[in-house]
């Protein structure tokens, strides 16, 4: 099993830095690094010189104090240690289905329960909350700044949690069954972007797939599911800290999403697919079908896969943490490509997607930030300029790349 690490930006593949972005670097950097130090000499000065964007920071440590003197650029509250202090967050909140009237599933209760209770079982978290079957409700999503009577604050995006876990159905109409060998052979859609995705390998052919938004499905009445669009109806982790440039208040608090559906992303469509859902939160994980017909396989130890990685070692990075589970999930089904299983009936991925208004920022949120560290509001997102992402295939992804150009 290959893991495939895959940035990238829609502004620009440069690896240049800008001011703005030597900046970024520098701030998460100060962040994420304790200001405070023991068994230190009484002055210690750190000198960052980027040349590329003429900035010289200097931070300086005297009797336990920080201060910091800033030169081209202004001295913000997270290097100078002036900044409010933030409640960490620290709640845990679940939503799972498994009674549906179009189509019943058996292991989404266990399997966002086995993940808060393994996450619970050392100390540092206690429990949001926890809705089941027809207590799930689609206004549990969406954010009332989008949707009128949506209901995130109370739900799935409340202040003062920390990671939120949704399991259940989802929706697979962005696979079609048109076949291509290139992305251009494929019919447009008016408003939706396109790509040809891998099917087989001899002869090379490919599916065509669009980025349709992707929904969550609930089933609140028992008689009839209902969809929610998180392409285009909600916004995560809108708080204080992250402030309302997505245009949903600051009622929000979530730092982590899990949707645990069926076709949660359409490969190489992440951006016209979930940029929106993107109002603070730093990273939203997701099951990635990466073959026309695979999808997400009804499992309950997902989420315990998931959780373990944290208790093994909370300073771990918790992007790839998610990207990583994959490889202890059982279930699924044999991938035409060889490999399979790992949860997923043919072939996927496991996928983390963060953004962030720099490069730097964004890259830090997937592949540095901790499980410790995303509970500090000071490292919530800013904007949704850079996209990075991080996935492991059930499969050698390497070989067998998903789109056909």
């Amino acid at each position: 099993m290959k893991n495939l690490d895959v940035m990238h930006s829609w502004k620009s593949m440069e690896y240049r830095l800008s001011l703005s972005e030597a900046e970024a670097i520098l701030l998460k950097s100060a962040c994420a690094m304790p200001i405070h130090r023991k068994k230190e000499t009484p002055m210690r000065v750190l000198r960052t010189v980027l040349a590329s964007a003429a900035l010289v920071v200097m931070m300086s440590v005297l009797g336990g104090e920080a201060f910091a003197v800033c030169a081209t650029l202004p001295c913000p509250c997270q290097i100078t240690n002036t900044c409010p202090k933030p409640t960490p967050t620290t709640g845990i909140t679940i939503e799972a289905v498994d009674k549906y009237s179009c189509g019943a599933l058996s292991n989404n209760i266990a399997n966002v329960d086995n993940f808060r209770d393994r996450m619970l079982s050392i100390p540092g978290y206690m429990a949001g909350v926890r809705y089941t079957n027809d207590a799930v409700y689609p206004t549990d999503f969406m954010d009332p700044e989008v949707v009128s009577g949506g209901a995130d604050t109370s739900n799935f995006d409340r202040p003062g949690d920390y990671i939120a876990y949704f399991s259940g159905h989802g929706t697979c109409d962005d696979q079609t069954t048109t076949a291509c060998t290139s992305t251009a052979s494929c019919p447009d859609i008016s408003g939706l972007q396109k790509r040809c995705l891998r099917h087989t390998d001899s002869p090379l052919s490919g599916r065509c797939v669009y980025s349709r938004p992707r929904n969550i499905v609930v089933d609140k009445t028992g008689t009839s599911c209902q969809n929610v669009d998180y392409s285009n109806s909600v916004r995560w982790g809108e708080d204080q800290s992250a402030g309302s440039w997505a245009g949903a208040g600051t009622n929000g608090g979530i730092n982590f999403a899990v949707i645990d559906n069926s076709c949660g992303i359409t490969p190489d469509l992440y951006r016209p697919q979930l940029q929106n859902a993107f109002a603070g939160i730093s990273t939203i994980a997701l099951i990635m079908p990466t073959r026309v017909g695979s999808d997400t396989f009804d499992v309950a130890n997902r989420g315990r896969a998931f959780a373990d990685r944290y208790v093994a070692n909370p300073n771990s990075a918790i992007a790839p943490s998610w990207a990583d589970a994959i490889n202890s999930v059982t279930g699924g089904s044999s991938c035409a490509f060889g490999g399979g299983n790992h949860g997923i009936a043919g072939c996927g991925a496991h996928i983390a997607i963060s953004v962030d208004l720099y490069q730097g920022w964004a890259e830090w949120n997937n592949r540095t930030e901790t499980w410790v560290q995303l509970r500090d509001e000071a490292n919530d997102s800013r904007g949704r300029d850079w996209m990075y992402w991080i996935y492991t295939c059930n499969y050698d992804c390497n070989n067998h790349p998903f789109i056909l150009p």
